[in-house]
């Protein structure tokens, strides 16, 4: 015969299932009571899984959403080091003309104290 239970008999039944039921207080439960446990246990354990599913399909699309940023930060950052590697060379081949230039201006400057001590030369002479 099944026992006939009050409201508050109840309540308590399903706040004690919120907390764990330890195994003294299941042995206590009849069949019925038992097994609307059971099925109360299962039915916050799918929905605890389908909670579990919904956030492994977020952080799936949050890490596919990651790896695209992490590609788009891998292009430019090939981008910034193309452009350096283009500014290094014609900051080093306006360097290679400065230097040509320096040589040039060396050489005139020599050969116009070359000539200057020339003439000098020539008029003391």
């Amino acid at each position: 015969m099944v026992k006939q239970k009050n409201k508050c008999q109840m309540k308590e039944e399903e706040t004690s299932t919120k907390d764990e039921i330890n195994e003294e207080q299941l042995t206590k439960l009849t069949e019925l009571e038992f097994r609307a446990t059971i099925l109360r246990k299962l039915n916050s354990m799918n929905k605890n899984i389908n909670t579990m599913s919904k956030e492994i399909e977020m952080l799936k699309i949050k890490q596919l959403e990651i790896k695209n940023h992490k590609e788009e930060i891998k292009n430019n950052i090939s981008e910034i080091k193309n452009t350096l590697e283009g500014l290094n060379s014609r900051v080093e081949e306006a360097e290679d003309r400065i230097s040509e230039l320096q040589n040039r201006v060396e050489k005139s400057t020599n050969q116009k104290t070359k000539r200057k001590k020339q003439l000098k030369n020539r008029k003391t002479a």
